[in-house]
């Protein structure tokens, strides 16, 4: 990890890669309520920066481990949803400096409910309504736009 003046610097002048998990089951998806910046106190998928030197495959397990205590999730369960650039005024080092993440994000379909654990990240984790996520305006647009792509393709592999 960087130290914070450091790391200050990076997020002022380059994008973070980071990894969000879409986690569904039974047409619900998993959100967490953030406790930091960028969106203090929205609803937001779990995820993290990838750090350097480690791989895509590395940061997804470390990251669905110490965010939701997941570690019998395996990388090979989950699919690429895409590259999703995601872009904030705010960030985590300063209300003035914005934040642009290239997303690399994932989801997976569980066979039954896990019991995830709360983290420095979130105070609180919560099972939506995809549907609902997907047309409801007090959800984020990047997590609409999530929640619509997975019932897409809920959708097109049933037609």
């Amino acid at each position: 990890m960087l130290e914070l003046s450091k790391f200050k610097a990076v997020v002022e002048n380059t994008p973070l890669v980071s990894i969000d998990f879409c986690l569904i089951f039974k047409g619900q998806i998993l959100l967490g309520k953030r406790e930091n910046d960028p969106l203090k106190a929205e609803w937001f998928t779990p995820g993290g920066r990838i750090y350097k030197n480690e791989t895509w495959q590395s940061a997804l397990s470390r990251v669905v481990k110490v965010e939701l205590g997941l570690g019998v999730l395996r990388v090979e369960d989950f699919s690429l949803m895409g590259i999703w650039d995601h872009f904030y005024a705010e960030s985590a080092v300063g209300k003035d400096i914005s934040t642009h993440y290239v997303n690399l994000t994932h989801c997976i379909f569980l066979k039954s409910k896990p019991d995830v654990i709360e983290d420095q990240q979130h105070n609180e984790f919560q099972w939506f309504d995809l549907s609902v996520v997907a047309n409801d305006e007090k959800f984020y647009p990047y997590i609409r736009n999530y929640a619509d792509w997975i019932v897409n393709r809920i959708k097109n592999t049933h037609d």
